[in-house]
């Protein structure tokens, strides 16, 4: 398993939205017993993360009464992609937006200030000041605070997003009051530090707890030998069993299942499989007849690569450790058992050629084992191996024994070297077959258990991989072990930051194959059972009794999303509740999901949207296969690019992109052979990428590459859409000009991604853009829908946020509704992003361009 940094450990409260039913969702009551009664100057701060992979963002951070009538809310809109704050009945002048990068991935400290007596109110983000406003408190009153959903008069609501909230702090003139830290592993109170005043939680799902007690994610059984493997760029776990191919995608914890369409020949007693990520495909390996079996995972259709057929069905190489080297682009498979006889040959298969062969190294060094654990740095060119369970000679009758060696092996060099041995234990332990290496804080995490008991456990450990020393992290795991006929394996998922772990058994009476997998919040919790140098015979297991009777209290029954293979559009529960009407200009927009709507001219409102793959340029870049499943983060940065700069030069009857143009865009420091090599190999990466979005793919004609989109009801693609919409000769219509306003409010041309050849796409889009709005807003009457002005004044604020021909428009239509306050408010609005950008004064006069 390749190498990763570790993040700081968690702690805080993780509330569950709309992917469960209105009762199971999380509400925080910080004011069970009695409000608390504030004056002068009060300040409520709190960190907060929303949680990615899910489909409905959209509901309340907080709700903030006073006496019972007069209410201050934090709320986030999925469809601005921003937190709006409501003061009473009305929106404040200004939203809250956060870098998605930051948003889902980091805490960002939320500070929310208000002057009883002077009604002022201040919101900060990261010590950044964003709304300044006037609040309707009352001099003095007692106030009540609400996070996530409640239930509390006419004030209750079940709409919340999925987020984490930690460190939940309240000063009143400067001097702390109250401060929940939400450090809970279990219950349904969290604590006050300061004032001593305990909250209530339904539905809690205390993050702390999900870094110590390992989750359950799935358990199924297969028919016949299985074999798992894992994609650690989507995060997909491969089972292969004798008919079919299960998968699991971590960070949507989405389900699949596909019959094979020709099954792999190989799937034999001891051959593995394993995920190449250099090719993008699946493999199935039998070392005993040298044979292969390879397949695209979305299409499952097996494929042989290389096999010697012989008489051999049961393999001599069980719980082989074996890696894949980016060096040679070889797979390396390492030890193994079978016939009494333990292993330590190197086994080398070359994927480009797709030959064998088998390298010799110093033996004395790596002793014949099975039942170890192997790991690999990020470059894939240095491996870990550690423990094992064999002997000298490789006998199984000349005193097997088991290991703690860790060796470091190094590709380039074909050589083991001895790091450290760890000190034996009271009680033996082999290991699960991979080993998470994390090079930069030189630490390794494994599964271990004891070899010598049926009813054994898994147990998590984190060591060091240069004295030593190792210690417990986390709760065990049951595991069923009975030698070859089991199998457990761990794997680390970047992005949704988890440790998983794998098991199976083999059930010889009805040959099927049992499946387990778990998860446990990366980094794992320590339990205070440190395995050091001279302590660690009787720690790991005579210590381990404490440690599970200390963390039993911590399992608590964690709420799993509901499995959802296509994304869809739905609407809160509820709307947020308001004690009178909002103005129409600053009403709440109905709530868009990770899947953006599909445009009014292809989907009717009165149906559900078809289920099509998408590729979405405007915001985030985001390709959704046709399964509705998001796939954009297969996209490498440089498979991306390469994608971004064909399909550009592609659309709109373009020819493509010359081969050698590639090569200077991407490989401007290559040589020639070298440029065109790393073309090849990632052209077909990115074929295969195309292949499980289906309706596109890749050509070459003429000596210049471009993408085939085949545009019918099972595709989408919103660039496609714009240039249809934009380079229509005809007369714009209304429902042209909502279509392109569905498109463009995503947010702008692929946002937050940058190369020097997209500029001249970005500024050319924009204008077209701004200049299409204006040019249908010129031909409207204002009297007659000035609605829809506004809206498409909007639009093109996205893209210029002074532009003085919309603000004239929307001056004007709200006038005309009577909005006399919203309309002066807009334009003091404007004429300061004016002064901002341009360092002067706007010249013309409220009075003026209404007129």
């Amino acid at each position: 398993m390749a190498s990763t940094t570790i993040n700081a450990q968690s702690y805080g409260l993780h509330f569950v939205g709309h992917e469960e039913i209105q009762d199971s969702r999380t509400s925080l009551n910080l004011t069970p017993d009695h409000p608390l009664c504030l004056k002068g100057n009060v300040e409520v701060s709190f960190d907060l993360m929303l949680v990615p992979n899910y489909q409905t963002y959209f509901g309340y951070i907080f709700r903030i009464i006073q006496d019972d009538n007069q209410n201050l809310d934090l709320l986030y809109d999925q469809k601005s992609r921003s937190f709006k704050l409501i003061i009473g009945g009305r929106l404040a002048q200004s939203v809250i937006q956060i870098d998605s990068a930051k948003l889902f991935h980091q805490w960002n400290h939320f500070t929310i200030n208000w002057d009883l007596t002077q009604r002022s109110l201040l919101v900060s983000v990261n010590n950044t000041p964003i709304i300044r406003d006037h609040v309707a408190f009352k001099e003095s009153g007692c106030f009540k605070l609400f996070f996530g959903s409640n239930e509390f008069g006419q004030f209750k609501s079940k709409d919340l997003p999925p987020m984490n909230i930690k460190d939940i702090v309240l000063t009143e003139n400067g001097r702390p009051k109250h401060h929940w830290p939400l450090q809970e592993v279990n219950g349904a109170t969290a604590r006050d530090e300061v004032g001593g005043l305990t909250a209530t939680v339904k539905n809690p799902v205390w993050i702390k707890s999900l870094h110590t007690a390992w989750q359950k994610t799935d358990q199924f059984t297969l028919k016949g030998y299985a074999n798992v493997a894992f994609d650690p760029i989507t995060e997909t776990v491969y089972v292969v069993g004798s008919d079919k191919l299960y998968q699991y995608v971590v960070p949507t914890h989405q389900t699949t299942v596909h019959r094979h369409k020709n099954p792999p020949q190989n799937l034999l007693q001891g051959s593995q499989a394993i995920y190449n990520p250099l090719t993008g495909r699946l493999y199935n390996f039998f070392v005993d007849q040298k044979s292969v079996y390879s397949c695209n995972p979305s299409v499952g259709d097996w494929l042989v690569e290389t096999s010697t057929p012989n008489a051999i069905k049961v393999t001599e190489y069980w719980h082989a450790n074996k890696f894949i080297s980016r060096f040679d682009s070889s797979l390396y498979i390492l030890g193994g058992y079978g016939q009494l006889t333990y292993k330590n040959r190197i086994l080398r298969y070359h994927f480009g050629t797709r030959s064998w062969d088998t390298l010799t190294s110093n033996a004395s060094v790596y002793t014949p084992r099975y039942l170890a654990a192997l790991g690999t740095t990020s470059s894939n060119d240095t491996a870990y191996v550690l423990g094992g369970y064999g002997s000298l000679t490789g006998e199984q009758m000349l005193n097997p024994k088991n290991s703690y060696d860790l060796l470091e092996y190094l590709v380039r060099k074909n050589t083991f070297r001895k790091v450290h041995e760890l000190n034996l234990p009271k009680t033996d332990f082999a290991f699960a077959n991979s080993l998470m290496i994390d090079a930069k804080s030189k630490q390794y995490y494994g599964l271990i258990f004891p070899n010598q008991q049926f009813k054994a456990q898994l147990q998590l450990i984190r060591g060091s991989l240069t004295t030593p020393t190792y210690e417990v992290v986390g709760n065990p795991i049951p595991y069923s072990f009975h030698d070859i006929h089991s199998y457990a394996d761990l794997y680390y998922c970047p992005v949704s930051q988890k440790l998983l772990a794998v098991t199976l058994y083999q059930n010889e009476e009805n040959n099927t194959t049992d499946v387990k997998l778990y998860s446990i919040s990366f980094p794992p919790d320590a339990l205070n059972v440190q395995a050091q140098q001279d302590e660690s015979a009787t720690l790991l297991y005579g210590w381990l009794a404490l440690a599970i009777s200390i963390v039993g209290g911590t399992i608590f029954l964690y709420v799993r999303r509901r499995r959802r293979l296509v994304s869809k559009q739905q609407e809160p529960d509820s709307p947020p509740v308001q004690q009178q009407p909002l103005p129409v200009d600053t009403l709440p927009q109905p709530t868009l999901l990770i899947r953006p709507e599909i445009p009014l001219a292809r989907s009717p409102l009165s149906k559900e949207p078809a289920l099509i793959s998408s590729i979405f340029f405007f915001g985030n870049f985001q390709v959704l296969d046709h399964s509705g499943i998001d796939i954009t983060k297969s996209f490498t940065p440089l498979l991306k690019e390469l994608f971004l700069l064909l399909s550009l030069n592609s659309l709109g009857k373009q020819r493509g992109v010359a081969s050698e143009k590639l090569n200077e865009i991407l490989w401007p420091d290559k040589s020639g052979r070298e440029a065109s090599n790393n073309r090849s190999v990632n052209i077909t990466k990115l074929r295969n990428l195309l292949e499980k979005v289906e309706f596109c793919s890749l050509s070459k004609e003429s000596g210049y590459w471009k993408i085939e989109f085949n545009f019918n009801q099972q595709l989408y693609v919103d660039y496609e859409r714009y240039t249809a919409i934009i380079n229509d000769k005809t007369i714009l219509t209304k429902q042209a000009i909502i279509e392109l306003g569905e498109i463009t409010k995503r947010g702008p041309f692929l946002q937050n991604t940058e190369y020097y050849w997209l500029d001249d796409f970005k500024a050319d889009i924009s204008n077209k853009i701004i200049n299409t709005f204006l040019k249908y807003a010129n031909t409207l009457t204002i009297s007659e829908e000035p609605e829809l002005l506004i809206q498409i004044t909007n639009f093109i604020f996205d893209y210029d946020p002074v532009s003085e021909d919309a603000i004239i428009l929307k001056c004007k239509a709200l006038s005309l509704m009577g909005k006399h306050t919203l309309a002066k408010n807009t334009f003091e609005r404007f004429i300061r992003d004016y002064k901002a950008i341009y360092g002067e004064e706007y010249e013309q006069s409220f009075s003026a361009i209404i007129d």
